[in-house]
């Protein structure tokens, strides 16, 4: 009875934030975004995260250096993707996190990958983007943040892919609209 109480109330949960998702986007500003005045922005409040982490972040936007998007939502995805490659680094080293942009025929391309402790693929599939859905028993974990990232690219007619593997890392692929 207290599982089927859980799932009703986690659907309604997630019906009313595809509801809400679905109003937002009416009402949402979108601009051209500067990723690396955006990643700034993310990381100067993250400074001291990352210094004591010890991570090493690589960027390149070379090849693409602007996104139509909303500011708020892309410094949520940048905030919760690489504090999350903090959080999930392999202990027997320091994060190494790179982000890049790629500019395809019709939509640009953010590419985080990190090495830190993956997950099995196959046992998080169809779940990895899902509301309190938690992989590894970390403190601070709360199954939220991979789905406000997906809720805000999905929100926005993008779209994003995740390839991990144990012990290896992760990768995780924005599609923005042009």
């Amino acid at each position: 009875m207290l599982k089927m109480s859980a799932f009703k109330l986690k659907n309604t949960l997630n019906e009313y934030v595809d509801h809400l998702s679905k109003e937002e986007k009416i009402n949402v500003k979108v601009e051209k975004l500067s990723l690396k005045d955006t990643l700034q922005i993310t990381l100067d409040s993250i400074k001291t995260l990352i210094a004591n982490s010890k991570a090493n972040l690589k960027i390149d936007f070379s090849e693409a250096g602007e996104v139509k998007f909303n500011s708020a939502y892309l410094q949520s995805i940048f905030l919760n993707l690489i504090t999350n490659s903090i959080k999930y680094s392999n202990l027997e080293t320091y994060p190494v996190i790179s982000i890049t942009s790629k500019k395809l025929k019709d939509c640009t391309q953010l590419i985080f990958t990190d090495n830190g402790i993956g997950f099995e693929m196959k046992d998080v599939k169809g779940k990895i983007f899902g509301l309190h859905q938690k992989f590894h028993n970390h403190i601070d974990s709360k199954g939220i943040g991979l789905y406000l990232v997906q809720k805000h690219m999905t929100s926005l007619e993008g779209t994003i892919k995740v390839e991990s593997q144990v012990n290896k890392g992760t990768t995780f692929t924005l599609t923005f609209k042009d």
